[in-house]
């Protein structure tokens, strides 16, 4: 029974493995090959610098990083004289500029969250937002290259999700070392 519910175990992370690994059947979609974790340490002091950080925290498991991250976007939000936010006082659902209200509440949802799984659902909320922000130029990136959004299809029980990444190799935050390469880029910024 051991052995029967080992090999079960096997094909069934052979399969997730491969189903990660070809999921790229859309004609815009990039295969990435698989890469050490890149993670910077000179991001700019910015909303986006700040996420970026988030997300190499992530990538790595690391608890305290995350927070630590977490915290300095929360500071970088709270600062309205901030380069990058446009039409900060309008966060209407309808109007396209940036959600400082809801980066915010999502932001504290990283750092008090005690489990890595519920920061990384948050995360991917708050990486749906900077990309909408960054589509429609209410958030202006101070990035010098471009930005790409990643997509995961095996996040959060095969749903997917996105994030973003000054690297065009993928780094998985959702997975961290467990599946590192999972992923394809889908647009760039």
């Amino acid at each position: 029974m051991f052995r029967q519910i080992s090999k079960n175990s096997i094909c069934l992370f052979i399969i997730l493995f491969m189903s990660c690994q070809n999921s790229s059947n859309s004609s815009n979609e990039i295969s990435v090959s698989n890469t050490e974790i890149n993670t910077k340490t000179s991001y700019n002091n910015d909303i986006l610098g700040q996420y970026l950080r988030i997300k190499d925290a992530l990538i790595s498991s690391d608890m305290e990083k995350i927070n630590i991250a977490a915290e300095s976007l929360l500071k970088v939000l709270w600062d309205e004289n901030k380069v990058g936010i446009q039409n900060l006082n309008q966060s209407d659902e309808e109007s396209g500029d940036l959600k400082i209200d809801q980066l915010k509440k999502i932001t504290q949802n990283i750092l008090d969250a005690n489990d890595i799984q519920i920061k990384r659902k948050s995360f991917f909320e708050l990486s749906q937002i900077i990309y909408d922000a960054l589509q429609n130029k209410s958030l202006n990136s101070n990035v010098s290259s471009f930005i790409f959004l990643q997509y995961c299809p095996m996040a959060f029980n095969n749903s997917g999700g996105v994030w973003l990444s000054s690297e065009h190799e993928i780094s998985n935050p959702y997975f961290g070392d467990m599946m590192l390469t999972c992923g394809v880029v889908r647009d760039t910024i």
